[in-house]
């Protein structure tokens, strides 16, 4: 049976120019351009995932955290204003996933990798559900205009970049200067 391919978007952290997992097997390198299988992470008990990337333990759920549009409102850096800002290091990818969907009836999600994706909200103000998929390819990193330019298409706006947060108070303290 063939097995479908979608687009999707997956934030990740960029260091030395190589992409990384945000949170769970976060010293995992992700290569571009290749299909990528799901691993399940170092587990701190049978519930929970270690993640390495924010010092912590996440609920278990085994998979890569994709979504339709490049977005999202409670992954990122606070500011001092109080927003949350897309953190410097990290950069929406236009990526693949591929398999059909899978019915996951159990409310906490899949404790397993499925084989194939399925949906997933992980935070209950979450518009928009995760495609928690058994594989992934990358194929490209996006710009910020690129993102903006997609949220919008899908009547959002995308969450500001830390460096137009550090970008929009140096011009201010700038100009209180003068």
């Amino acid at each position: 049976m063939e097995k479908d391919i979608i687009t999707v978007y997956k934030l990740f952290r960029i260091k030395n120019g190589k992409l990384y997992p945000l949170y769970v097997e976060a010293d995992r390198e992700m290569k571009m351009g290749k299909w990528l299988k799901a691993q399940v992470g170092e587990l701190a008990d049978e519930n929970h995932v270690k993640a390495s990337g924010c010092g912590g333990t996440l609920a278990l759920r085994p998979g890569f955290h994709s979504t339709k549009i490049p977005y999202t409102f409670w992954i990122g850096r606070k500011m001092p204003n109080g927003e949350l800002y897309q953190r410097k290091n990290t950069v929406w990818c236009e990526c693949q996933l591929r398999g059909r969907e899978v019915k996951v009836e159990d409310k906490r999600g899949s404790k397993t990798i499925v084989e194939g994706y399925y949906y997933f909200k992980t935070n209950s103000k979450q518009e928009d559900p995760w495609m928690i998929s058994s594989e992934i390819k990358i194929n490209r990193i996006l710009t910020q205009d690129e993102v903006k330019e997609i949220c919008a298409k899908h009547g959002k706006e995308a969450q500001p970049h830390e460096d137009e947060y550090v970008a929009r108070n140096r011009d201010t303290t700038q100009l209180s200067l003068f």
